[in-house]
C-alpha cells in the first residue's frame, strides 16, 4: 500500500501517492532547461559553502564536464516517505541542468562500433540517500579506440577465461583455421580441448603488429602459452610444475571481425616442457636517422635469399652476429640454414604471404609461404616424392638497419603430415 505524508511547508503541493511520486519524477526528469526550472533551483548565497564537484572526462581527453549537487536530498526510503511534487520539480531541473552541460561540451557518446558503454543517470543516481554525497573529485576514463590490435587483445581474452560463448562477437560463423574453412562451432571446440575449464593453460600477449587499413589491418602475435601441471597423485597438495611453449598467430580480419588464423605453435618446445621461452629483445637502439623502407628493405632481403647471393650479399642486411632462436649465430652460419633448406627441397622459394611493419620498433613479422619437391631427409621427415606446401611465421628487430634478432617457428608438423602418407 502506498505511504502518504502530510508536508511541512503549507507552500509545497499536495503529496502523491509512492507510484505517482515515481511516474512524475520520470516524465519531470526529461524536461528541458528553462526559466521555469531555473526559479525551481534553490538560490546560492557567494558566502555558501562551495558545491560538490563530479568531473567527467568526455571523449576527447582535453574535456572535463562538472557535475553539482547544490545540496543532500532527503532518502524516500529512510524518511517513510515520498517526495513532494515541488522537490520532484527541484531534482528534475537539476538533472535538465546536467544534461544541457552534457550538450554544451564536446562530449559524445560513443557509438555501438566504439564499443563503449555509457552510464546513463538512473532514478538512484538522481535520488541519492541522505549521507550521500560527491565527497572528492572523481574521474571517469573511456576506453580507448577499438582496432584490430584490441579485438584481438578481446579474442585471446576470452580464450584465457573460458567464455566460449562470446567468441561469436569477435569471429565470423565460418573461419578459415590453418588453411581448413570450419564452422566457429569447430574452431571454438579445438580450442575448448586445449584450453579446458580444468586445467590452467594461459595465453599471454608478448610481442604485438597490426597492418594498414589498405591491408585490412592484420595481425601478427608472438605468444606466451603457460601451463601449471600438475604431478601424480593429482590432489591439493601435489607438487606442480610450470612450464612455457611459444605460439605465432598471423589473424585477418573481415567487416570487424576475425576471418581467418594462421596458428603455428612450437610444438618441439611444448614437448620439452621447457620453464621459460625465449624473449624478445627488450632494449632496441633507436632508429637511423635517415630511416630505411621496411617493407622495400625486407623485400630485397628475400630475393637475396630465393636468388641463392646470400654468401655474396647476405651481410647487406644483417649484422655480423644475428640471435636467432635466442642462439648466437655468426652471419655465414644464419645463412647455412636456408642453403639447408634449398638443399634438401628442390625447387623451394620463400614467398611472404603477409608482411607487417612496425617503423618505431624496427619490427617485422612475416608469414613466409614454401613450396617444393622434398629430396633429402629434412625437418624430421623423409621424402616420399610428393611435393609439400607449408609455413613459418617470423619475427624480426633491425639495428642501424640490419637484422639483428630472428625469432621464428616453422609449421613442421604440416610438413611432416604431408610426407607421413
Amino acid at each position: 500500500m502506498p505511504y502518504s505524508h502530510a508536508p511541512e511547508d503549507p507552500s509545497l503541493d499536495e503529496p502523491a501517492s509512492g507510484q505517482a511520486a515515481l511516474l512524475s519524477f520520470i516524465s519531470r526528469s526529461s524536461l528541458s532547461t528553462s526559466q521555469e526550472d531555473d526559479a525551481l533551483l534553490p538560490a546560492r548565497d557567494d558566502d555558501s559553502e562551495p558545491p560538490n564537484i563530479l568531473p567527467l572526462p568526455s571523449h576527447h581527453p582535453s574535456t572535463t564536464l562538472t557535475f553539482r549537487q547544490d545540496g543532500e536530498l532527503r532518502d524516500p526510503v529512510l524518511h517513510n516517505s515520498f517526495l513532494g511534487i515541488s522537490e520532484l520539480n527541484e531534482h528534475a531541473a537539476r538533472r535538465a541542468r546536467m544534461l544541457e552541460q552534457l550538450g554544451q561540451s564536446e562530449f559524445k557518446t560513443p557509438s555501438f562500433s566504439d564499443s563503449v558503454a555509457v552510464a546513463t543517470p538512473s532514478f538512484s543516481d538522481s535520488l541519492p540517500l541522505a549521507s550521500s554525497s560527491f565527497d572528492s573529485e572523481r574521474t571517469v576514463t573511456l576506453p580507448t579506440e577499438v582496432n584490430n590490435k584490441s579485438r584481438f587483445r578481446s579474442f585471446i581474452d576470452r580464450i584465457n577465461r573460458r567464455q566460449w560463448s562470446f567468441l561469436s562477437n569477435e569471429v565470423h560463423g565460418t573461419i578459415t583455421y590453418n588453411k581448413e574453412d570450419i564452422s566457429l562451432y569447430q574452431f571454438v571446440d579445438s580450442f575448448k580441448q586445449e584450453f579446458s575449464h580444468r586445467s590452467c593453460t594461459q595465453m599471454e600477449i608478448v610481442t604485438l603488429i597490426a597492418g594498414t587499413p589498405e591491408e585490412e589491418e592484420p595481425v601478427a602475435a608472438r605468444l606466451k602459452v603457460k601451463d601449471l601441471l600438475v604431478q601424480e597423485p593429482f590432489m591439493a597438495s601435489s607438487p606442480r610444475k610450470q612450464t612455457e611453449y611459444t605460439r605465432h598467430m598471423f589473424v585477418y580480419f573481415m567487416d570487424e571481425k576475425i576471418s581467418e588464423v594462421q596458428d603455428i605453435v612450437d610444438g618441439a618446445e611444448k614437448r620439452r616442457q621447457s620453464p621459460n621461452i625465449v624473449p624478445v629483445p627488450k632494449f632496441r637502439p633507436p632508429p637511423p636517422p635517415s630511416s630505411i623502407d621496411l617493407r622495400q628493405f625486407y623485400d630485397d632481403y628475400i630475393a637475396c635469399i630465393n636468388g641463392k647471393t646470400m654468401q655474396q650479399d647476405l651481410h647487406q642486411y644483417c649484422k655480423e652476429t644475428v640471435i636467432w632462436n635466442g642462439a648466437e649465430m655468426a652471419l655465414n652460419h644464419y645463412g647455412q640454414l636456408m642453403e639447408n633448406a634449398f638443399d634438401a627441397i628442390a625447387g623451394l622459394q620463400f614467398v611472404p604471404r603477409t608482411v607487417l611493419i612496425d617503423e618505431a620498433k624496427q619490427q617485422i613479422a612475416v608469414r613466409i609461404e614454401f613450396s617444393g619437391l622434398p629430396i633429402k631427409p629434412f625437418g624430421g621427415a623423409t621424402p616420399n616424392g610428393r611435393r609439400v606446401h607449408f609455413a613459418e611465421h617470423a619475427f624480426y628487430w633491425l639495428e642501424h638497419g640490419k637484422i639483428s634478432h630472428v625469432l621464428t617457428i616453422v609449421d613442421w608438423a604440416d610438413f611432416k603430415s604431408q610426407l607421413d602418407y
